[in-house]
């Protein structure tokens, strides 16, 4: 496969002095651009009711659409505005086998950033490189390393600007489930794309281990604090089915179900409600299965 093509004299000074700093032994034009799936196999439409006085009516519009080929690798998610139904934002994904090695992502139609990934031998993300459009050329600004636990759990983060200085550390620790339960984030320059600079959660499970119960407080970048609790229902098949969030004095803040096929057990329907229980939006799912190239045989699989 070739290597990604980016030009300038100055990008490329700023390849070889990152991957001095982070690798050393690997060039970064060995990156792989991989290939972008182009078969149409199946599509996930989400649907947006409209709502008047707090009551679905049968208008609804696209808000979504995720195009996945044959083997099932998705080959590009569409976002439609509400307002417009236009898809001015979207992603596109590409893959060497069936590893994602890259994506990028389009705001107004136009290429924002695209993010490489590296992977270790198990199929595990150790790197992340992100490029930014500057006129014509493209220009990476940000390295993300990663290192996980033994359960294969990202336990330390750290991003790197283009010049090789930190930009700051996450770590992370996990409770015997999985769940993580404690965050610190150290840098002075910046910090995750969430804003949150330090997390504790105490958690609980019911009997078959499903989290039903948890505490959450939150240190944000910004010096705000945020405390929630959340409580959680499932069906018999394990589908998470109701989010209840409430506030640091118990006052509900929000709810949210989840509607679930019974013959197919996916997920059809998401309905979120306000602190009252008034209903504030409405989402459908629609399975589509395109069964000849030239995409003229369709069936919609609900």
């Amino acid at each position: 496969m070739k290597p990604p093509s980016f030009s300038g004299k100055q990008v490329r000074l700023c390849k070889l002095s990152v991957l001095a700093l982070l690798f050393g032994y690997l060039p970064l034009l060995s990156h792989s651009q991989g290939i972008k799936p182009s078969n149409v196999h199946r599509v996930t439409v989400t649907s947006r009711y409209v709502i008047e006085d707090g009551e679905r009516t049968s208008q609804f519009n696209a808000v979504n659409q995720e195009i996945y080929d044959s083997l099932g690798r998705l080959h590009a998610d569409i976002d439609f505005d509400w307002e417009t139904r236009y898809p001015n934002n979207y992603r596109w994904h590409f893959y060497d086998s069936m590893l994602l090695v890259r994506t990028e992502h389009y705001i107004d139609e136009k290429l924002d950033r695209r993010v490489i990934y590296e992977y270790h031998s198990d199929t595990l993300v150790s790197g992340e490189f992100h490029y930014t459009r500057q006129g014509e050329d493209t220009l990476l600004y940000k390295v993300i390393k990663y290192s996980y636990n033994q359960e294969g759990l990202p336990e330390s983060i750290e991003a790197l600007n283009s010049s090789g200085r930190r930009l700051f550390r996450v770590r992370s620790s996990y409770d015997e489930t999985g769940t993580e339960i404690r965050r610190r984030v150290s840098g002075r320059r910046g910090g995750p794309e969430d804003g949150i600079s330090r997390l504790d959660r105490e958690a609980e499970y019911d009997s078959l281990g499903f989290l039903v119960y948890e505490k959450v407080q939150l240190r944000m970048s910004d010096r705000s604090r945020k405390e929630y609790t959340r409580r959680y229902r499932y069906d018999d098949r394990g589908n998470l089915v109701e989010k209840l969030e409430s506030d640091q004095n118990g006052d509900p803040v929000s709810r949210i179900e989840f509607g679930w096929q019974r013959d197919r057990n996916r997920l059809a329907q998401i309905r979120y409600y306000d602190a009252e229980g008034n209903l504030e939006k409405f989402l459908a799912k629609r399975y589509e299965i395109y069964l000849t190239p030239d995409r003229r045989q369709r069936i919609i699989d609900y």
